[in-house]
């Protein structure tokens, strides 16, 4: 049954007349094995059964997956008949069984023919089996020119190679959108001339590629500017075969009979951008100022200070205990304070001692207070960062993605993320831009790394940036890994990975980003207004004491019941 794999013996010691154009195919680029190619219809090829490569043999009935199981490094040897049909029947094995391997070299035999026809080379064309030779009428060698005026040309082995690497398309379109997310790709409109113009560091870097390789951009549909184009409808729209190849990014994807992924041309992180913390309110720094080592340390001394002016009643002047002096001593808390006191036995020696004890004490306490609280209310501190996903999951912050972000976290939700999942908010792509932009510090939205830059690009001179990211809010802990999409069996395919290893290799990719990033201030997409005007000092008010006013009615109040409690007292006492 065909197909069926034959291995054909390496026999050196003999040659055929295919050998020398095998050997000057080989000399050029080296193929690992030769696969051959022959209709069942037709006679084997005598000609062809010794070659010092593994010759795998098949038919028209070929239909397996080549990539997946060999070396993409091989020679396609096609004996052809002259039959439209069969020849036919050939080139369909070939595209079946060749997914995504339209770089490797094709040798047609079609040793009756004089001079190649067109239609052998609108067959080639068509399936984008773009590096084809002939060998026609003695052994005469023709190669194909894709898309170049003369198809067709005779070339000499022995001066110059059979197969050569496309570097001219003659200006064959690219049909082909942008997704207008900065800053991959921009469309905007020059303010002196009228005209529409992009930029981008994925737009640079297609713009090199078409220049490169004489490539012309044609729109799928007239461009309007602001009109972003999600990822995931863009990748449909290529693989569909609706355009061609998008300007824009999309996660890596396996090759497969739906389109191929271009090498990796960016890593970003993937981060939740989140509101930064701000200075907390002048009102609130009295709050920080009380906290819990402050009063500690307040209690500790007051406690020993008290019992201490307790027991010198008894012990050194003979008096009666006072025993609401341990409940509230007045006179401790003036001399915690550093104002003037009296203790009860101020006559006597441990009762100085004491007194320059507690002096020490108080004038150090009310010195360091004094000078911290100056040192919060000129530079008041900030209220708590969320760092983590537990922290944004308690908070009253709204989690936003865009929709076609979707179809990616599917598959993370066995991490940290997990916190959020009930908590994600997804908008279309035109809503959810919108509420990114606004600086709405209630919300917090899903960002890349080249996304951030533009946002902390604005923020950079703001007195208080507004959105922060952070690393505890990495949604994967890995790079996303980020490549451009094309058809199945696109002919940029190649082109595209080598000009992409190039400009990393130069560190062009992160120049063409700080580039955008210029551009867009220059073109107004980047404002670095503040949006909040920030007044470092301003007059004291009634709120900024707020706390204070609360302390304050709160002992009035407790003094007023104490009060009431005394007077019931009285009247108890002296009505029995």
């Amino acid at each position: 049954m065909w197909p069926i794999l034959v291995p054909v013996l390496l026999l050196f010691n003999e040659t055929s007349w295919l050998n020398p154009i095998l050997s000057s195919i080989y000399q050029d680029r080296h193929h690992e094995s030769v696969l051959l190619l022959q209709h069942s219809q037709h006679g084997n090829a005598s000609d062809v059964d010794r070659f010092p490569w593994p010759v795998f043999s098949f038919n028209e009935q070929m239909d397996f997956y080549v990539r997946g199981s060999y070396n993409s490094e091989m020679l396609v040897l096609i004996w052809q008949t002259g039959n439209s049909d069969w020849d036919l029947d050939l080139w369909q094995a070939l595209d079946r069984s060749l997914l995504n391997m339209r770089r490797v070299r094709v040798l047609l035999l079609r040793k009756w023919e004089k001079v190649p026809t067109a239609d052998v080379a609108k067959d080639a064309q068509h399936l984008r089996f773009l590096h084809v030779a002939v060998i026609g009428q003695g052994n005469r060698i023709y190669r194909l020119q894709p898309y170049a005026p003369q198809q067709w040309l005779e070339v000499n082995p022995t001066e110059s190679p059979i197969f050569i690497k496309v570097r001219n398309y003659f200006g064959i379109n690219i049909v082909t959108l942008p997704d207008q997310f900065p800053p991959r790709s921009i469309v905007f409109r020059n303010a002196k001339t009228g005209e529409l113009q992009m930029t981008g560091y994925v737009y640079k870097f297609l713009l090199e590629f078409i220049r490169r390789y004489n490539f012309t951009f044609r729109w799928q549909r007239p461009i309007i500017p602001g009109e972003r184009m999600n990822l995931i409808l863009l990748r449909n729209m290529t693989l569909n075969g609706t355009i061609n190849m998008a300007i824009s990014l999309c996660g890596f994807e396996t090759p497969s009979e739906l389109g191929v992924f271009s090498h990796i041309y960016d890593m970003e992180n993937w981060y939740i951008m989140v509101p930064r913390a701000q200075e907390i309110s002048t009102a609130d720094v009295y709050v920080v100022m009380v906290r819990g080592n402050f009063l500690i340390v307040l209690i500790i001394f007051y406690s020993i200070f008290t019992i201490l002016d307790t027991c010198f009643g008894p012990l050194l002047l003979k008096e009666r205990v006072d025993w609401s002096n341990l409940m509230l001593n007045e006179r401790m808390i003036s001399g915690i304070m550093g104002q003037s006191f009296n203790m009860r036995a101020r006559n006597t020696i441990s009762s100085k001692i004491t007194n320059a004890t507690l002096f020490l004490l108080g004038l150090v306490l009310s010195t360091l207070y004094a000078a911290h609280l100056k040192t919060l209310l000129t530079k008041r501190p900030t209220s708590q960062q969320i760092s983590n996903f537990r922290q944004l999951r308690d908070s009253p912050v709204t989690v936003f993605f865009e929709e076609a972000e979707r179809f990616y976290l599917n598959n993370v939700f066995d991490r940290p993320i997990h916190y959020i999942k009930d908590q994600l908010h997804f908008r279309e792509t035109v809503e959810y831009n919108a509420l990114r932009n606004g600086l709405n510090r209630s919300n917090a939205f899903s960002t890349l790394s080249s996304e951030w830059m533009i946002m902390a690009k604005r923020q950079e001179l703001f007195k208080q940036p507004l959105f922060t990211v952070q690393p505890g809010l990495r949604i994967i802990e890995t790079s996303v890994l980020l490549s451009l999409v094309m058809q199945s069996n696109s002919i940029y395919e190649d082109h595209i990975n080598d000009l992409i290893h190039r400009v990393q290799s130069a560190g062009i990719v992160e120049y063409w980003k700080q580039q955008t990033l210029r551009e867009m201030i220059t073109i107004g997409m980047i404002s670095q207004k503040d949006p909040l005007p920030y007044v470092a000092f301003r007059e004291f008010k009634v709120g900024d004491l707020l706390w204070i006013w609360i302390l304050w009615a709160s002992f009035l109040l407790l003094s007023f019941v104490i009060f009431l409690c005394e007077l019931l007292a009285n009247c108890l006492i002296s009505n029995p």
